[in-house]
C-alpha cells in the first residue's frame, strides 16, 4: 500500500502483486522449492526451533502474568528460559500444523516457476547479501531515526491538541 506521503506528493500508487492462488496441492518438486525458500529466508529455522514464540516469553508478555500478591523470585534470563521451555513444549504438539500452514500458503501464493526464480536469487551471493542486509538496514535506520521519530511524534501531538 502506498504511503500517504507518496499519495500527497502525487505519486501513482504501485499495485500489490496478486497471488497466484494455486488450489492444487504442491508437486514434490514445488514442495522442495517451498522448503528451500523457507530455509533461505530463515523461516524454516524459526519453525524448527519455535523461536517465533519468543515474543510471548519476554518480560511483560502474556507468559509473565502474575496474580495479585504474587512475587517473582527468578532472574529475567532464567524466567525467560523457563517460559520458552514451556512454549516450546506446547509448540511441539502443533509444529507440523505450522509447517503445513506455511507450505500451503506459499503453494497458493507462488507458481513453481516463480519460486524457482525467487529461490535461485536468494541462494546466490547477491540474494544472501540482500537477506543479511535487510535486517541491518532496518536496525540501523531505526536507531538512526529515533530522535527524528521523537520530533515527529512531539509535533503530531502538539498539532493534534490544537
Amino acid at each position: 500500500m502506498p504511503s500517504n506521503e507518496a499519495i500527497a506528493q502525487g505519486q501513482t500508487p504501485s499495485p500489490l502483486a496478486s497471488s497466484t492462488q494455486v488450489e492444487n496441492p504442491a508437486s514434490l518438486a514445488k514442495l522442495a522449492l517451498i522448503r528451500r525458500f523457507m530455509k533461505a529466508i530463515g523461516l524454516q529455522d524459526k519453525l524448527d526451533t519455535g523461536s517465533f514464540l519468543e515474543r510471548y516469553a519476554v518480560p511483560g508478555g502474556p507468559m509473565w502474568t502474575i496474580s495479585s500478591g504474587q512475587t517473582l523470585s527468578e532472574t529475567l534470563i532464567g524466567g525467560f528460559e523457563k517460559r520458552m521451555t514451556a512454549l516450546r513444549d506446547a509448540y511441539a504438539q502443533h509444529r507440523a500444523e505450522y509447517q503445513e500452514a506455511y507450505e500451503i500458503q506459499l503453494n497458493w501464493e507462488f507458481t513453481e516457476a516463480e519460486l524457482a526464480e525467487i529461490v535461485g536469487f536468494l541462494e546466490r551471493p547477491v540474494g544472501q547479501h540482500y537477506l543479511d542486509g535487510r535486517w541491518r538496514m532496518a536496525a540501523y535506520v531505526g536507531t538512526n531515526t529515533e530522535d527524528l521519530e521523537a520530533r515527529i511524534l512531539a509535533e503530531a501531538q502538539a498539532n493534534f491538541r490544537k
